[in-house]
């Protein structure tokens, strides 16, 4: 198991290593495979309405490159009108599996609604570590700030989102210093940010098996855990969790929102009912549900 506790693989199963979980307790509030045995039938809808999606030709510019690695890439989808706000969008994956290509799905209701949205992929751990995961994120959003005049979307009104690790990385750009980063970057450059089923606090990730190929110890998992992050954007947030996904990810959801509040910015928990870990992924894309009305809210569309 990964973690720098001094309890021994061999008898700690019974004993808690955070709060009042076990190491099996503990994984099964975190093992979203586990808890939705069809998780796969998810995927493969979004990559076949993905492909309906793209057979309708859309404005689109695929795998624009924001850096040098094969990961480092954006598919920008963009609408008829010029000087359209921009939805930025994360893959989940525990930052370790997926790609950006089957959510392309997600952009058609945005750009019928006359808002960009672009698509990120990253590099994954293990061939990189939370400093590089952080990094590409950061590089994406800068090159889409940069970039905006090419493309013809707004850069003031960025609205970042993204569901599980990407909801991770979500709350963690809305908490990046941009002038820090790059001194042509405003401190505001996200101006709202919706995540979807994040992690907030990576403590207890360490001490399930999904924190094996993270590289954590005790430190890491403060450092880059947005719980612990001056919120320095002051972006706007809707922290948005699906109704069965369990103690923890509720948990999650109130404390960080609690902890955004508490810089004196705004911070809404918007929790979806009947909903779990992958479904709720749908709802950013459904016209009807309170997560897309979310969205649009607090980008102005």
């Amino acid at each position: 198991m990964s973690g720098g506790t001094a309890i021994g693989k061999d008898d700690d199963m019974a004993h808690p290593v955070y709060m009042n979980y076990d190491r099996e307790a503990l994984y099964a509030q975190y093992n979203n495979r586990a808890k939705v045995p069809d998780f796969t039938s998810f995927g493969k809808t979004w990559t076949d309405r993905t492909a309906a999606f793209h057979a309708r030709k859309p404005q689109a510019h695929f795998d624009v490159a924001y850096g040098s690695g094969p990961r480092q890439r954006i598919d920008i989808y963009l609408p008829d009108a010029a000087d359209a706000p921009l939805l930025a969008w994360i893959h989940g994956g525990y930052w370790q599996w997926n790609d950006k290509e089957p959510l392309g799905f997600l952009a058609e209701t945005f750009i019928e609604a006359g808002i960009a949205f672009a698509n990120i992929e990253y590099t994954l751990c293990p061939q990189t570590n939370f400093a590089g995961l952080v990094g590409d994120l950061r590089g994406a959003l800068a090159h889409l700030w940069r970039e905006a005049g090419r493309y013809g979307y707004r850069r003031n009104s960025l609205l970042v989102s993204g569901h599980s690790a990407g909801g991770h990385l979500t709350a963690t750009m809305a908490a990046t210093d941009w002038p820090a980063f790059a001194a042509d970057l405003p401190s505001g450059l996200v101006a709202s940010a919706v995540p979807v089923s994040g992690i907030f606090d990576l403590e207890p990730i360490r001490h399930t098996p999904i924190g094996d190929p993270l590289g954590l110890d005790p430190g890491l998992a403060v450092a880059w855990s947005p719980m612990f992050m001056p919120a320095r954007t002051g972006a706007r947030l809707a922290i948005a969790v699906g109704g069965t996904e369990g103690p923890e990810f509720h948990r999650q959801a109130e404390e960080f929102a609690t902890h955004w509040r508490g810089h004196g910015h705004e911070a809404k928990v918007l929790s979806l009912p009947g909903e779990n870990h992958f479904s709720i992924v749908e709802r950013v894309a459904d016209r009807d549900s309170a997560l897309h009305h979310a969205l649009r809210r607090l980008i102005g569309r």
